[in-house]
């Protein structure tokens, strides 16, 4: 009875030896378990200075919150690796899409739809059965919750997908351009397409530069009066719907008769642009799609506006619509060179504007859609309104 006592804490503890030694790796073939944080993955540090790990090679995502997500995919030349879209990012036939990254991926039509974009997050179900690697957001980012945490980590959080958020920025001023192209770094750093970062942001510096080079030596006591029309906001507008800033006209030293007015998406008085008679009247083309009110095409031929200068003259042109879902920045250097070209002609003798707005489509989205996206404006675009 002793002995056998004696020998239970020997096997016990040989037993012990093996199992440990196992663990170890020191008997077999055996090899440890992959850990999480391996070479597949990598930590970047999105717009709203949040640490997301992601993998290494992305080729599945989607975006939400607002189509200047997938807008930007498109210019960093990331459409393909987009597996779904917001219901706002599907071509359709009878609204006539104007958005030039929308009319260059006719793929968007077949891919499936995450909900609305008003919604800021789509369906996450929706999303998550997709599998996407990355969800990208904007805007609404680092809006905190009752949580304390910004929409991003939660939604994050209630997917387990990674979720960066990325800064919109815009051709407004210097602050807000950085904030533009640091968003296109960050998404060049992610998908490895870092020149291509670079050659965008060289583009579009050059593209303004040239702007501002033709018309900045132009005289206060020379330059044009302008008024932009029909600009959209939330959807078409009529003839008064305008900005106050209005980037084709800063670019080429036209003065904007709304200017100062803090206009911004809205509407000018009537009075006002009787008053500021303005040499020069642009009217986008988005008032095209305008209900329950009078489109800016036609409001312009009414006999309230007859005694404008611009009317008087025929100086009153077709803009391309660049606020469909947010800022088409393209459209909107597109309609900066066709602005130059037809309120001082004489500074762009060497620009045909359509050839001008096709080179930079090409650059923006890949492919020359100016006849396409034209024909859905009823080719009103870069043309002389008939006001009779």
């Amino acid at each position: 009875m002793c002995v056998i006592r004696a020998s239970l804490p020997k096997c016990l503890l040989l037993s012990i030896l093996i199992v440990l030694m196992a663990a170890a790796g020191c008997i077999g073939s055996a090899s440890p378990m992959p850990s999480a944080d391996d070479s597949s993955q990598r930590t970047i540090t999105d717009s709203s200075d949040r640490s997301v790990g992601i993998p290494d090679e992305i080729t599945r995502v989607v975006c939400s919150s607002g189509g200047t997500c997938t807008r930007y995919l498109v210019y960093m030349g990331a459409a393909d690796s987009i597996i779904a879209v917001e219901s706002g990012e599907h071509y359709n036939e009878t609204n006539k899409d104007k958005r030039a990254y929308v009319l260059a991926n006719p793929q968007f039509a077949t891919l499936p739809y995450t909900g609305a974009a008003s919604s800021n997050s789509g369906s996450l179900e929706q999303i998550v059965s997709l599998n996407p690697q990355v969800i990208f957001t904007m805007g609404a980012a680092t809006n905190q919750t009752v949580e304390g945490l910004s929409s991003a980590d939660t939604m994050q959080t209630k997917t387990g997908i990674p979720v960066i958020s990325l800064g919109s920025g815009s051709f407004q001023d210097d602050e807000n351009r950085a904030k533009l192209y640091a968003t296109y770094r960050l998404i060049g750093k992610i998908y490895g397409k870092e020149d291509r970062a670079e050659e965008l942001i060289a583009y579009i510096d050059a593209a303004i530069a040239d702007l501002d080079n033709r018309t900045k030596d132009i005289p206060e006591s020379s330059q044009k009066t302008a008024f932009i029309g029909g600009l959209s906001h939330s959807g078409a507008h009529g003839l008064l719907s305008t900005q106050s800033e209005y980037m084709p006209f800063i670019w080429n030293h036209v003065k904007n008769v709304a200017a100062g007015s803090g206009v911004q998406g809205a509407d000018f008085s009537k009075e006002g642009l009787l008053y500021a008679d303005p040499e020069f009247i642009f009217i986008d083309a988005g008032t095209l799609g305008v209900t329950g009110e009078i489109g800016g095409f036609e409001d312009i031929k009414s006999p309230v506006f007859s005694d404008i200068r611009a009317v008087k003259n025929r100086n009153v042109y077709a803009t391309l619509p660049y606020t469909s879902r947010q800022t088409n920045l393209e459209t909107q250097l597109v309609d900066g060179y066709y602005v130059g070209k037809t309120v001082y002609p004489d500074r762009f003798a060497d620009i045909d504007p359509k050839v001008k707005a096709d080179e930079i489509y090409t650059m923006f989205v890949g492919v020359p859609v100016f006849d396409e996206l034209n024909a859905n404006c009823d080719n009103l675009a870069f043309e002389r309104i008939t006001l009779q």
